[in-house]
């Protein structure tokens, strides 16, 4: 960040700091994205909300907050009155959404949003899926194999990211060699998503994008004759022959499954395994029951969701809980609150991958349920799998590791492991 940056950061952080103060003062509950505190562990905050004011206006971010599952999951799955479009957007004030030529299918509403998503469904068939698991089986044994031959890894840099990278790579049929290009674009890109992105990282942010649409552009071009069943040629055919996808509407597409698969595999398995560290008896029955390994999932989504927060805007005039979202309101779903909500998960705060009820909201709800939510979880399935059969023994090198400053995607900016290897039978 730039002097001039990191002095404006300063200021809002004071400035949120402060309203946040008026907030509790006055209204018993505040919400502060721009919290330090609240990032390295918000499930207080939420707890608090929910309590006291499950639907609360928060000043700090000039849009009303839900926090409650039932709240959250209702105005998730009725897009005739929440809107994901930002042109219903009316309260200026609003931090939400971005500008309405960012990530298109994310801020589209039926009937356009159910023709695309159609079109994306292509790239994620039965059969594409199954070509896929060979490539993560064959990376994870590989990464894992590094890792415990070392003994040390971090296993955010080291195993969940070359994994998602890789996976993400291969569904574009994207050379390797290009790796590093897509390192450096998909977290810039990534930060145009946040609430508490500072002008520069939102500088930087349109500019990844500016790339990464000049990129796809160029490839679906040349790929619009292409016979391969990669996602890009895909893609590309469609647009060629004029099946429901404009180019512009492709190229998006695409950087949006990039940085979605991506972010949200990677941190995933991050959060996954940190959970497993800090509940050991959880990951002891996991190596003695391997085929919990799908419930096991399940629980760390729900647990410590890579995603926290969703947005919408209200259409019509909305009473929750006595009080009155107007149209054009903005709205927040706080997804990770809804995951720990006691009124839909017994003990919300404990981690038990026998956990049975109801679904947990990191993966979305309705017409925006994730598309791309199975080959994450083949991925997260295969490297848990492939480190507790490799090890004896996995310990946290760090006890405090540190997340990443945001508010919509939560991932820890490393997580030092210690790994026991297991023998090798005879």
């Amino acid at each position: 960040m730039t002097q001039q940056s990191t002095r404006t950061d300063r200021l809002r952080r004071t400035v949120a700091y402060g309203v946040a103060l008026w907030e509790m003062a006055s209204r018993g509950a505040t919400y502060n994205p721009l919290s330090r505190r609240v990032v390295q562990n918000p499930y207080g905050v939420y707890a608090a909300l929910r309590r006291r004011r499950p639907v609360h206006r928060s000043a700090i971010l000039g849009s009303w907050v839900l926090t409650r599952y039932e709240d959250v999951a209702a105005a998730a799955k009725d897009h005739e009155r929440f809107s994901n479009n930002p042109r219903w957007r009316e309260a200026t004030t609003s931090v939400l959404p971005p500008a309405p030529d960012d990530y298109s299918i994310l801020l589209m509403d039926p009937p356009d949003h159910s023709r695309l998503r159609r079109v994306a469904s292509r790239a994620f068939t039965r059969a594409r899926l199954t070509a896929l698991g060979e490539t993560i089986a064959r990376s994870a044994a590989e990464l894992v194999e590094r890792a415990v031959r070392r003994g040390t890894v971090d296993w955010i840099s080291e195993v969940a990211a070359p994994l998602s990278m890789r996976v993400m790579l291969e569904m574009m049929g994207i050379p390797g060699h290009e790796r590093r290009r897509w390192e450096t674009w998909v977290p810039e890109r990534a930060r145009l998503l946040e609430m508490i992105a500072a002008r520069d990282q939102r500088r930087t942010a349109h500019r990844a994008g500016n790339e990464i649409q000049r990129y796809f552009t160029a490839l679906l071009h040349r790929r619009s004759e292409s016979e391969e069943d990669d996602a890009v040629s895909t893609f590309a055919r469609q647009v060629a022959t004029g099946e429901g996808i404009s180019m512009a509407e492709a190229s998006d597409m695409l950087s949006v499954l990039m940085i979605a698969g991506n972010e949200t595999t990677t941190n995933l398995i991050g959060n996954g395994m940190l959970a497993l560290l800090r509940y050991p008896e959880q990951m002891q029955m996991l190596r003695e029951e391997p085929a919990r390994i799908d419930d096991a999932i399940e629980e760390m989504l729900r647990f410590d969701s890579p995603v926290q927060t969703d947005f919408r805007i209200a259409k019509a005039r909305i009473t929750m809980r006595k009080r009155v979202i107007k149209p054009g309101d903005g709205v927040i779903l706080l997804t990770g609150s809804a995951n720990r909500d006691g009124a839909a998960f017994e003990h919300p705060d404990a981690f038990d991958i026998t956990r049975k009820g109801p679904r947990h909201m990191s993966l979305g709800h309705g017409v925006h349920y994730c598309i791309g939510a199975e080959l994450a979880r083949m991925e997260a399935r295969t490297i848990f799998g492939e480190a507790l059969r490799s090890t004896t023994g996995i310990k946290l090198a760090d006890e405090e590791p540190q997340y990443r400053q945001s508010t919509v995607i939560r991932g820890l900016a490393a997580l030092p492991l210690r790994l026991e290897r297991r023998a090798r039978s005879a």
